[in-house]
C-alpha cells in the first residue's frame, strides 16, 4: 500500500487528494478543497498567493496516515519573480488581467507571428507567459531588476513547500518562450526583452526533487505541472488516433503526437503545442470551458436565483432547443463585467433571440460549446490527417452528462467519459513512477481503468444536429 498527495489547482478552486495503490487498484481520499480566484488591486488581476499558500498548508495539516509524497499541478502560462532571499517581488499576476493584450501587436513587429509560432509551437496569445513578462518589462521594470528566479506557477508553489528552484517541461510548454529542444529560448529573450531572463531550468517529470520543509517525511515530487498534461496521462486511451477534452473552467480539445505540428494552417487556426508527461506533445486547441456558464451562476446567486445541479439540469430540459447559439470563445467572453449582458450584446449582434430565463442560458451555452467543441475536432483531424471514432473526456466537465451526450451528437462519435479528478490522478500517477510503483504511461492508464468507472456515449439525433451545426457555421463567419 503506497499513499501519494496530489495538490491540484484549478483556475476556480484547488483540492488536495490522498490516493493509495494497492498493487492492483487506486483509491482517492479527498482531504481538502478551496476557492480559487484573481483578486482585483491597482487595476490588477492578481493570483492570492498567501492565501494559496495558507491553503496548501492547512491541507497538508489534515494529513493523518502517512504518505510518500506530494505533486503539483495548476493551470498554464502564469508565474512568480523571486528576489535573491526566495522572496516574491510581486504578486503573481492573474492571465485574466489585460495588461499584456497590447504587447501582442507590438511583438508580432519584432518577430512574425507565425514564425514565433514556429519557434514555440504555441498559439500567440496574450495569456502567454511571454506577453505579460514584457508587460511586467514596460510597467514595472524594477521587478525584473529585483528578479533572480522566474518559476512557473505549479514551481512556485513547489519552492514555497520545499525551496527547490525548478520548472517543469508540461508547465514551461505553456509559456511561448521555449523551443522545440525543451529549453528556454534564449534568441526569443534577446528578441524581446535585451537580455536572457532568469527562468530556473527544466526538468522532466516523474521524479523526486526534495522533502517538504514542514512534513520531512513527505517527499516533494516534479510531477506534470500543467493539470491538462496530468488529466492527459489519467485518460485509459484505448483506441488509436484518440482524441481526448479536458474540461473545466478551461476546455482542451487535441491529440497527442510526437512532434509540434507548426504548419501555416496549424498557425492560422489557432492551434498550440503544449508538452505530455512523457516529453512528446499536445497537439490541441485551447478553448472556452465553464467559465461563461460559472460567471452566470454568480449572477443569478446575486439576483436571488439558487440552482442545484439537478435544477440546472431540469431547466436545461425545459428550454427549447438550438434556439440560440453563441460563440463561446469569442472576446466578448473572456472577462466581461457581466457575462450575461455579454451573451445578450452577442445574440443581438448576430440577430438572434436572446436567452431570458436561465434554463434558456443553460441550454444556449450547452450547445453551442458542444458544437464548438465539434467544430474544433473537425479541424484537428484535417490537420493531423487523421480520423478517430473515439474522444477520451476528463475533468469536472464529465459530470455534466447533457454536455457530454451532445458532444457525441454533434461530433458523431463516441464519447468516454472519466475520470473527473483526471488531473489529480494523473499527478499522482508521476508520483507513483517516481517511485518506481509504475514503470509507464501505459501502466497508469490500466491502473486507471482498473480503478474508475467509465461511461460512454452513442451519438444520437444526427440530423438534427447537422441542422444545428450548418446554422452554427454561419455564425462563425458572420
Amino acid at each position: 500500500m503506497t499513499t501519494v498527495l496530489a495538490y491540484d489547482l484549478g483556475a476556480s478552486s484547488g483540492r488536495l487528494v490522498a490516493q493509495t495503490y494497492t498493487g492492483q487498484t487506486l483509491t482517492m481520499n479527498e482531504i481538502h478543497r478551496f476557492q480559487n480566484k484573481p483578486v482585483h488591486e491597482n487595476n490588477h488581476y492578481y493570483w492570492d498567493y498567501s492565501n494559496l499558500i495558507k491553503e496548501l498548508n492547512q491541507g497538508l495539516n489534515k494529513v493523518t496516515s502517512p504518505a510518500k509524497s506530494l505533486g503539483i499541478d495548476t493551470w498554464g502560462v502564469d508565474f512568480g519573480l523571486l528576489n535573491k532571499n526566495g522572496q516574491l517581488v510581486s504578486k503573481p499576476f492573474s492571465y485574466r488581467d489585460t495588461h499584456s493584450v497590447q504587447y501582442v501587436q507590438q511583438a508580432t513587429k519584432q518577430l512574425p507571428p507565425q514564425t514565433l509560432f514556429e519557434q514555440t509551437g504555441n498559439e500567440i496569445s496574450a495569456i502567454n507567459t511571454l506577453f505579460q513578462l514584457m508587460a511586467i518589462q514596460s510597467q514595472y521594470p524594477q521587478y525584473l531588476t529585483e528578479t533572480t528566479d522566474i518559476l512557473m506557477m505549479p514551481n512556485l508553489l513547489m519552492h514555497a513547500l520545499s525551496g527547490v528552484k525548478l520548472n517543469e517541461f508540461t508547465i514551461a510548454s505553456t509559456s511561448q518562450l521555449v523551443n522545440k529542444h525543451k529549453q528556454w529560448d534564449k534568441n526569443i529573450q534577446q528578441t524581446f526583452f535585451n537580455q536572457t531572463l532568469p527562468f530556473a531550468p527544466i526538468e522532466m517529470p516523474h521524479q523526486m526533487v526534495a522533502t517538504i520543509k514542514n512534513h520531512p517525511t513527505i517527499q516533494m515530487a516534479l510531477v506534470p505541472g500543467h493539470d491538462t498534461a496530468c488529466a492527459l496521462s489519467a485518460l485509459p486511451i484505448q483506441r488509436p488516433n484518440a482524441l481526448f477534452i479536458s474540461i473545466g473552467t478551461w476546455g482542451l480539445i487535441g491529440k497527442e503526437i510526437k512532434e509540434p505540428i507548426t504548419t501555416a494552417e496549424a498557425f492560422q487556426q489557432s492551434f498550440t503545442n503544449e508538452g505530455t508527461s512523457e516529453g512528446q506533445y499536445r497537439f490541441q486547441k485551447n478553448a472556452m470551458g465553464f467559465w461563461i456558464l460559472q460567471k452566470c451562476r454568480e449572477e443569478w446567486k446575486q439576483q436571488g436565483i439558487h440552482f442545484t445541479y439537478e435544477q440546472e439540469i431540469n431547466a436545461l430540459q425545459q428550454a427549447k432547443s438550438f434556439n440560440t447559439f453563441i460563440d463561446p470563445d469569442d472576446d466578448l467572453f473572456f472577462n466581461p463585467v457581466s457575462m450575461l449582458q455579454a451573451i445578450k450584446k452577442y445574440c443581438m449582434k448576430t440577430n438572434q433571440q436572446v436567452p431570458i430565463t436561465p434554463g434558456e442560458h443553460i441550454r444556449c451555452f450547452i450547445e453551442s460549446l458542444a458544437i464548438k467543441y465539434a467544430y474544433t475536432i473537425k479541424q484537428i483531424e484535417k490537420i493531423t490527417n487523421t480520423k478517430t471514432t473515439d474522444i477520451y473526456i476528463g475533468g469536472g466537465g464529465t459530470q455534466n452528462t447533457n454536455l457530454c451526450q451532445f458532444i457525441a451528437n454533434a461530433s458523431n462519435k463516441i464519447v468516454h467519459t472519466g475520470p473527473t479528478e483526471a488531473s489529480s490522478i494523473g499527478n499522482g500517477l508521476s508520483q507513483l513512477r517516481a517511485l518506481g510503483e509504475l514503470h509507464s504511461i501505459e501502466d497508469g492508464r490500466q491502473l486507471v481503468a482498473n480503478s474508475f468507472e467509465m461511461k460512454q456515449y452513442e451519438p444520437q439525433h444526427n440530423a438534427e444536429w447537422q441542422e444545428a451545426i450548418d446554422r452554427f457555421q454561419q455564425l462563425l463567419h458572420m
